[in-house]
């Protein structure tokens, strides 16, 4: 699963952040649509000639629906649809999913990783020197709790702040 997230990433990003899912479903192929009054997050269709279509909530918050569509999307990378089926997709609206079901914690696995690509994520901690999960979530247009979760599986950390007295100076505030 990591290595066709990655595969996808490697032939349909164009390398910025946030990543323009957008973009890469075009590239793949995917048709996207925006529909207003959505009984749910999203609605993904394979057709019977093994066409991909997701009809998307207008409704959600721009996270959201990013979020929505990086997962409709590992449902159709992952083949977790036969053609001629389609599969109801909420997402509720703090991100909590059925991990018990395997295949719904492997969309969310593979959505995080689109999202999040480990490169630009340890690019955001190393070299710009993101402070905190609010920032990094802010640079990928995803909620602090996915960063959380992709810092965890990578064993990544926030650099530590030095304190102000180890940098060689002191302001004088009077």
């Amino acid at each position: 699963m990591a290595l066709l997230a990655e595969g996808i990433l490697k032939l349909h990003w164009d390398q910025t952040v946030p990543v323009n899912v957008a973009h890469i479903l075009k590239q793949m192929g995917v048709r996207l649509q925006l529909q207003i009054n959505l009984a749910y997050s999203a609605l993904l269709s394979i057709s019977s000639d093994n066409q991909a279509h997701i009809v998307l909530s207008q409704q959600l918050p721009n996270v959201h629906q990013r979020y929505v569509v990086a997962h409709a999307l590992a449902h159709v990378a992952l083949h977790h649809l036969r053609p001629g089926m389609s599969q109801v997709i909420h997402i509720s609206e703090d991100f909590r999913l059925d991990f018990n079901q395997r295949h719904m914690q492997e969309a969310n696995d593979f959505a995080l990783r689109l999202l999040m690509p480990d490169m630009a994520l340890r690019y955001a901690l190393d070299t710009m020197q993101a402070r905190d999960a609010r920032e990094v979530a802010h640079v990928f247009s995803v909620p602090e709790l996915f960063v959380k979760q992709r810092m965890a599986e990578l064993g990544l950390a926030f650099a530590r702040a030095v304190p102000r007295h180890q940098l060689g100076f002191t302001i004088d505030v009077d």
